[in-house]
């Protein structure tokens, strides 16, 4: 089950790189299900997420335990790795 009634909400955890939580967001999980490698789906869904304002967060780590993927498990993205647009 995701996050909310929607499965394909996900809890993404943003820590500071000495490893302090800092905040949680509810993030639409937009990349691909059953195809596609995790984290760049996670990236993707990232993106998408912060929209034009995708620089907000990203010098954090983001971690999803949840994941809406067919291969789901407990990712990371280290800081600025998946904001690249």
């Amino acid at each position: 089950m995701g996050y909310s009634s929607d499965e394909q909400m996900v809890r993404v955890d943003f820590f500071k790189p000495s490893g302090k939580w800092y905040t949680t967001e509810a993030v639409k999980w937009t990349g691909a299900y059953s195809s596609g490698y995790i984290l760049d789906e996670f990236a993707k869904s990232l993106c998408d997420h912060f929209g034009p304002y995708h620089h907000r967060l990203s010098e954090f780590d983001a971690i999803c335990i949840k994941p809406y993927h067919q291969h789901r498990h407990p990712i990371q993205l280290k800081a600025g790795s998946w904001n690249k647009k």
